[in-house]
């Protein structure tokens, strides 16, 4: 059986219990626990946005290399506990770093809402208007006091720079945090591609609003 349970006892866990003791117990099959040896992992990607055909946009944005919060980077799923203690899901894991992961999500998904050209990695070569810089400062899963509080947390921090007088054209912060309806290593990565397509309407419709602005 593949179902996931979880049971948590976070009070424990601020006082006497550390964190790689955790265990979250399921009725059958595999567990999602925090720092159990446990089964093999599960593997997910994120559901990534089509991606907009704006190979002739006047606009044209390179999406640098997203700056992450401490501990965010890797392929493990960050797991913000109580008393700020950190750790990461056991049996579920990203299958490329999160640094990645965010960067080709924010370069389809604000192509798409935006009608700016948005270029990655691979395009440092290719002229471009501005410059978007990205700093991730939350991309972490929140366990509540029972599995109906849980809940996902995105917080992106972006930086439009234009190229030809370095002029700074806004740096807003896009946040979203959706509950995780299940606590099956599915219904967690479901709340991160919500939080991610929530974050990327808004920043898109905000890089509309500036394209002109990045024209070559």
């Amino acid at each position: 059986m593949s179902d996931f349970s979880v049971k948590k006892t976070f009070n424990m866990v601020s006082k006497a219990v550390a964190v790689s003791s955790l265990m979250l117990v399921a009725g059958c099959g595999p567990l999602i626990s925090f720092g159990d040896d446990g089964p093999a992992d599960q593997i997910f990607s994120l559901d990534y946005p089509v991606a907009g055909d704006h190979s002739s946009a006047a606009s044209v944005i390179y999406v640098a290399e997203p700056l992450m919060s401490g501990g965010l980077s890797g392929t493990q799923v960050s797991v913000v506990l109580d008393d700020n203690q950190r750790t990461s899901l056991m049996g579920v894991r990203w299958n490329a770093n999160t640094t990645d992961m965010v960067r080709d999500y924010l370069v389809r998904g604000l192509s798409a809402q935006s009608g700016a050209l948005m270029l990655g990695e691979g395009a440092l070569d290719v002229k471009a208007g501005c410059r978007l810089g990205v700093k991730v400062w939350d991309y972490e899963y929140v366990p509540g006091n029972s599995i109906s509080d849980d809940r996902v947390d995105v917080e992106i921090e972006l930086i439009l720079v234009r190229y030809i007088d370095n002029a700074l054209l806004g740096q807003p912060t896009f946040a979203a945090s959706e509950a995780v309806s299940g606590s099956d290593g599915v219904d967690v990565v479901d709340g991160f591609n919500r939080a991610m397509a929530s974050i990327s309407r808004d920043a898109g419709d905000w890089i509309g609003q500036n394209r002109e602005a990045c024209q070559l």
